[in-house]
């Protein structure tokens, strides 16, 4: 689940300091329920009580709301995909680095099934914005969800579970792969969508056997 701040309830007055958290829980709440066509600043100041002028004051326009509300959709991937494998948390086994493959691309299909509208906005326009501000920022850079997808086919590799060396573009491939189905899915077009795990599982199978990963490895894993 996204990491929702707190919203303040319709008719209880703000205390000072409190607007913009408010505003980006408003955008989320509107985000997740499919609204943000309809949704605007106004709408947003008249909902929550308070004037044009003081929303105004934290926000230029829409795009900057929403901006706020997928920066924190980012964060929550970035979450999923860091417990999975975390940054100097190598792989101790093939079977524990498939396992993790296998994870990455579930964990990925989940947030896209649980937020499709706020998904959505990550990976178009907003997305694109956020991100050009996000490549600023060191920490946010140190290590991103595409190095944790990298460093654990690295892991393969180095634990003989791939006949050849991987390079960025095996990495670009796993994840357009799974994009691609967490996209199908959400527009209607794969009617198997009802099993969406079997369908990232077999995404990933596909990719890592690309990779030249040993077939006995590509079996239901386990993340234990």
């Amino acid at each position: 689940m996204v990491m929702m701040l707190k919203s303040c309830p319709l008719g209880k007055t703000l205390r000072r300091g409190d607007l913009r958290d408010a505003l980006v829980a408003y955008a989320q709440a509107e985000t997740q329920a499919g609204h943000i066509e309809t949704m605007s600043l106004r709408a947003a100041a008249r909902d929550l009580g308070v004037s044009s002028g003081a929303v105004y004051r934290h926000f230029a326009d829409k795009d900057e709301l929403l901006k706020a509300v997928v920066h924190l959709g980012f964060l929550d991937l970035r979450e999923r995909y860091f417990a999975i494998r975390a940054e100097n948390d190598k792989a101790t086994s093939a079977e524990q680095a498939v396992a993790r493959a296998f994870a990455f691309g579930q964990s990925y299909v989940a947030f896209a099934s649980e937020n499709p509208t706020l998904w959505r906005l990550m990976f178009g326009r907003i997305g694109v914005m956020c991100r050009d501000e996000q490549v600023k920022d060191e920490e946010m850079m140190r290590y991103t969800i595409l190095d944790a997808v990298a460093h654990n086919i690295n892991d393969l590799h180095e634990l003989g579970a791939l006949t050849r060396k991987p390079d960025i573009q095996d990495v670009r491939f796993a994840w357009s792969a799974i994009h691609g189905a967490a996209d199908l899915a959400q527009s209607g077009v794969r009617h198997d969508h009802a099993d969406m795990q079997l369908v990232a599982k077999e995404t990933m199978v596909r990719s890592l056997r690309s990779m030249g990963c040993r077939e006995e490895l590509l079996v239901e894993p386990t993340l234990s």
